[in-house]
C-alpha cells in the first residue's frame, strides 16, 4: 500500500488500521444503505398491495352491480316482449274485425240497392237508427253492439237474412 503524501512511513500501521476501519464503516454503511432500499422497497409494495385490495373491492361491488342491472334489464326485456305479443295479438284481432265488418258491408252493398240504407225500402218512411249509429239492416248475421268497453261484434239472431242451418 502507498503511504498518502504528507504522512510519514514510521506510523503506516496505523494508517493501515484508520484505512482499514475506515473501509469497514464504508461496507456497513452501505449494507445499511441496502437494508434500507429492502425496506422501503417492502413498504411501497405493501401499500401498492392495500391499493389493490381496495381497487379490487370496488370491482367486486361494481360487477355485483352489473350482475344485478342485467337480471333487471332481462326481466324488463321480457315484460316488453309480452306486452309486444299482447298488442301484436289485440292489432290483429283488430284487423280481423274490421275484414269482418268490411266483409259484411260489402255483402250487404250487393245485395240491396244503395238508396235502401239511405231512405229505407219506402222513400218516404225513414230508417229507424240504432244508439251505435248503424242502421237496424245493417248485416243480418253480425249486430255490433256498443257497451262501456267500445263497439264488440256479435253474433245475431235477429233481422233479415236466411235461416241458419
Amino acid at each position: 500500500m502507498a503511504t498518502p503524501l504528507g504522512w510519514s512511513k514510521a506510523g503506516s500501521g496505523s494508517v493501515c488500521l484508520v484505512f482499514d476501519q475506515l473501509g469497514d464503516v464504508i461496507e456497513s454503511q452501505e449494507e445499511l444503505i441496502h437494508q434500507l432500499r429492502k425496506v422501503e422497497e417492502k413498504a411501497a409494495h405493501a401499500k401498492t398491495k392495500v391499493l389493490l385490495a381496495k381497487e379490487e373491492e370496488k370491482l367486486q361491488f361494481a360487477l355485483g352491480e352489473v350482475e344485478v342491472l342485467s337480471k333487471q334489464l332481462e326481466k324488463e326485456r321480457l315484460a316488453f316482449e309480452k306486452a309486444l305479443s299482447s298488442v301484436k295479438s289485440k292489432v290483429l284481432q283488430e284487423s280481423k274485425k274490421d275484414q269482418l265488418i268490411t266483409k259484411c258491408n260489402g255483402r250487404r252493398e250487393a245485395h240491396a240497392p244503395h238508396h235502401t240504407y239511405i231512405n229505407g225500402p219506402f222513400p218516404n218512411c225513414p230508417v229507424p237508427v240504432s244508439k251505435a249509429g248503424l242502421h237496424a239492416n245493417t248485416c243480418p248475421q253480425l249486430r255490433i253492439h256498443a257497451g262501456p268497453g267500445g263497439p264488440h261484434l256479435r253474433k245475431g239472431f235477429k233481422g233479415p237474412g236466411r235461416p241458419r242451418k
